[in-house]
């Protein structure tokens, strides 16, 4: 019971932190990014690296351009999901609600972006540490479905900026470093 009494003030302290950051996220409306990727893939040597731009507009477009090592683009925008790939001749479309393992990485992703704590605890256990000036999310998928292909999904920030998107899964890990513009 003293335990749990002494953790009690820490614990409201990370939730106060959190709310904060969310709201500072919340109040961005409107960026644009560039970003470098490295993806850790077991079955290659070395790390692929790609670049790119990434937008957000509130409340729900997300935009990622890859330009290099080959062109790609993925958008999201409220439920439909768009992937073109220009040289594999490649373009799909998909309606969210039609891929229930891939929306929770989408929302980890959007609703981060908006601010929005609510939908990332319906797809998430939350573990948030830091405070507005340097913080950090890690995100359990709570469907067992996602656990079987994301374990986690980590995002580093600075106010109502995220910086590092960090994905661990079965196939590999991946980290985006992000860089304002």
């Amino acid at each position: 019971v003293l335990l749990t009494l002494l953790t009690l003030p820490v614990a409201a302290q990370a939730q106060d932190a959190m709310q904060q950051v969310m709201a500072a996220l919340a109040a961005v409306r409107e960026s644009r990014a560039r970003f470098v990727e490295e993806k850790d893939i077991p079955e290659i040597e070395g790390l692929l690296t790609s670049r790119g731009t990434l937008s957000w507009r509130a409340p729900d477009r997300l935009e990622k351009r890859t330009t290099e090592p080959f062109e790609e683009r993925l958008l999201v925008e409220g439920d439909r999901l768009l992937l073109d790939r220009p040289d594999r001749d490649l373009h799909q479309e998909l309606a969210l609600d039609t891929a229930p393992e891939i929306r929770p990485l989408v929302e980890a992703i959007r609703a981060s972006l908006a601010g929005d704590a609510a939908t990332l605890r319906w797809y998430f256990d939350i573990d948030f540490s830091g405070d507005l000036a340097r913080w950090r999310m890690v995100l359990t998928p709570l469907s067992m479905r996602v656990l079987a292909a994301v374990q986690r999904i980590v995002l580093e920030g600075q106010g109502g900026t995220v910086l590092v998107v960090e994905t661990q899964g079965r196939e590999g890990r991946s980290r985006m470093m992000v860089t304002p513009q």
